[in-house]
This record gives C-alpha cells, sequence and structure tokens, in this order.
C-alpha cells in the first residue's frame, strides 16, 4: 500500500495485522537496510520481525527512496510521511497511535535512530504525503548496529582494526547518501547523525553491535550508548561478541528473547501520552495564538489527547507546569507566568509520570 499518493514505489509499505483482534494493537515499524541504496521491504515468511505479529503486535515494512533516486534527507522524510500515514490510517488497522515502534538494521538502523532523536525535529519532518496534523513520534527504537556519527566511521573501524576503512571516500555509502565526500561536508552530515538531536524526551532505545564488525563499527554504538547515559536515558547497549555485520547471532532465540522483552516492556506496557490539538484562549475569546508583549496570565490553554492522567504535567518551552484542570482527555493551563516572547513559537508537550513524553505541538507568536 501507498503511504504517499505518487507512484512511487519507494513509497509503499506493507502491514502485517495480527487475526481477530479486539482491541489497538501495537505497531513495529521495520526499516531496512542496504547501506540506503540498496534493499527493500519484503520480509519472507519466517523473518524476524514478522514473529511479532503472530505474538500481539502489528508490523509494517516500508520502502523508502534511495540515495541512487534522492540524497538525504529525503530517506527521513520519506519515514516521517510513512508514520504518519500509519497513523492517519490507524482506526481503520486497529493500529495502537499511542505505541509505535521503530526497528532497523545497519543503515535501518540509522533511520530508526533518526526517528527517534528527531521526534517534532520540523526541520527534519518535511511535508511529503500530507497528514501533517498526525505525529511522526515513535516510542520505542531498535537500533541494530546502525551508525551514529559517519565522521567518525573510519577512525573507529580502524581502531577495532579493521583493515583499509574508506567510509570517507567520495564513492561511499555515507558520502552517496549526503551527496557529498562526508569529511568535506560536515555540517550537512552532522544534521544527518542521530546523536546531534538527543534530547532527555526521546524514547527508549535497545541497541545491539557485533564487536568484529568492520562495516559499521562497534564504537559507534557505544558514543551513543554513552551520550544516552550522560542525560540520563532509558537506553541499554548489548555487544555480541565475535558477532560481524548482522549475522546468525542476532537471530538466535536467546538473542530475540531480549528484543521481544524490550518490545513488551517499552512497547506493550507503558501508557503513552500523546497530543491531539492544542486550543489557546486570550480571556474568553479563542484565538489559538499568542500575542508577543502580553501578559502570559490573560491565556488559557487547552490541550487535548490520549492517555492524559492526573498527574501529567505540561512543558512549555522547556518549562514544566502542574496542570490546572484535567477532564478526561482534555488538560487546562491558566494563567502563564510573565509576558509572552517576541519571538518564536510557544512550544507546547506533556510528560505522565511514568516518565513517558508526548509530541511537541507549536502554536505560532503573532507581533503587536
Amino acid at each position: 500500500m501507498s503511504y504517499v499518493d505518487d507512484g512511487n514505489v519507494a513509497h509503499k509499505l506493507d502491514l502485517y495485522v495480527p487475526n481477530a483482534t479486539t482491541s489497538p494493537v501495537p505497531l513495529i515499524i521495520w526499516i531496512h537496510g542496504g547501506g540506503w541504496q540498496n534493499g527493500d521491504k519484503s520480509l519472507g515468511p519466517n523473518s524476524h520481525p514478522l514473529r511479532y505479529a503472530r505474538n500481539g503486535y502489528a508490523v509494517a515494512s516500508i520502502n523508502y527512496r534511495l540515495s541512487g533516486e534522492a540524497i538525504f534527507p529525503a530517506q527521513i522524510y520519506d519515514c516521517k510521511a510513512a508514520i504518519r500515514w500509519l497513523r492517519a490510517n490507524a482506526s481503520q488497522y486497529n493500529l495502537d497511535v499511542t505505541r509505535f515502534g521503530a526497528w532497523g538494521q545497519s543503515a535501518g538502523g540509522h533511520l530508526a535512530s533518526l526517528v527517534g532523536t528527531s521526534n517534532d525535529v520540523t526541520d527534519l519532518e518535511g511535508t511529503l504525503g500530507g497528514n501533517l496534523q498526525y505525529s511522526s513520534r515513535v516510542q520505542a527504537v531498535v537500533d541494530w548496529y546502525g551508525p551514529i556519527d559517519f565522521l567518525q566511521q573510519d577512525v573507529l573501524l580502524a581502531q577495532n582494526g579493521c583493515p583499509n576503512p574508506n567510509h570517507n571516500s567520495p564513492d561511499s555509502a555515507e558520502s552517496r547518501l549526503m551527496g557529498c565526500a562526508i569529511q568535506t561536508c560536515p555540517d550537512a552530515v552532522r544534521r544527518a547523525n542521530p546523536m546531534t538531536y538527543l534530547t532527555r524526551d526521546d524514547p527508549p532505545f535497545f541497541i545491539e553491535h557485533g564487536t568484529a564488525d568492520c562495516t559499521s563499527a562497534p564504537g559507534q554504538s557505544q558514543i551513543f550508548q554513552n551520550l544516552l547515559q550522560s542525560i540520563g536515558h532509558d537506553s541499554s547497549l548489548t555487544f555480541l561478541q565475535g558477532e560481524g555485520h548482522g549475522g546468525p547471532l542476532f537471530l538466535t532465540e536467546s538473542n530475540l528473547a531480549l528484543v521481544d522483552a524490550f518490545w513488551n516492556n517499552k512497547l506493550k506496557q507503558p501508557v503513552n501520552p500523546l497530543i491531539n490539538s492544542i486550543k489557546v484562549y486570550r480571556k474568553s475569546s479563542e484565538v489559538n495564538y499568542f500575542r508577543a508583549g502580553s501578559l502570559g496570565s490573560l491565556y488559557r490553554i487547552s490541550v487535548f489527547g490520549i492517555n492524559l492522567q492526573a498527574d501529567t504535567k505540561v512543558i512549555i518551552n522547556g518549562i514544566e507546569k502542574g496542570v490546572s484542570l484535567i477532564n478526561g482527555n482534555e488538560i487546562v493551563i491558566y494563567r502563564l507566568i510573565g509576558r509572552i516572547s517576541s519571538l518564536g513559537e510557544i512550544k507546547i508537550q506533556v510528560r505522565n509520570s511514568n516518565g513517558r513524553f508526548s509530541n511537541v505541538l507549536r502554536t505560532e507568536i503573532r507581533p503587536e
């Protein structure tokens, strides 16, 4: 099925839904590898992602534009367009919009990680396929040996004893993805690095990497884990001793049991909040924007969403506030403190007591 109605096979996905579901199910989004230049969404009947479609999950396997067709950020735009489409059509396929996870290997691990860390980053959202009223946020990520910092790849491979690393070459997979030899365009490359966007509201991560990987250095995952842990993030890193870039150790029942436990713990169990819409009132009139320089005490904000709780906190431009009133799936905030800034926008997010964050919605600030 197409998640963008443009006739491009790169904008198709396959969706596997459990039989006889009576309530919305969590969704795992599989993002294939292949160096951003090969591969597609095809899954064999015994492929490891499909084990979850037999165990209470839906699974979506997505195509995205390869680097021979379009350079970055086309690939992340495609992934996010697919996620928005899946949310827009969730009721038709009985998907739980608050329980979306992303999983990928190699280049797909990079994209899954970038989906996770760039939650609500406008620059990487794009407008492809529309459905912009729906969030592209995911609630959990499994990263199998995805590169996190392209610029350090060759150094890390050499440190791991790998002969003749060549990721800095103009013909490398990374350079083809970026449209430039990566060391000649570091600012553009940083835009593609998942670690660039790390924040404390990112979803939980489960990372695995083979210690003998000479395609994507295991040091990539170690750097990522160190950064995640430095901000107190919910993440874990497992090294598979002696394993290369993929391979049978990833697919053993004992290892897949670790992946199962992560999905069951992080995707099935938590109550994840999701904001659907916001209304802004000035005094008694609905205005849906803020006036620069005006008193915050003149405003009331109503946030409408899913899984909002009595102890939910609202985060306004990074500052956490208590909720003035909660009524089912509406929470109300009265009387912002101080004056409204003269620049930018108001960003609103919620956090439940279990530490799970919602998506971010933005409301404009208009000049006086």
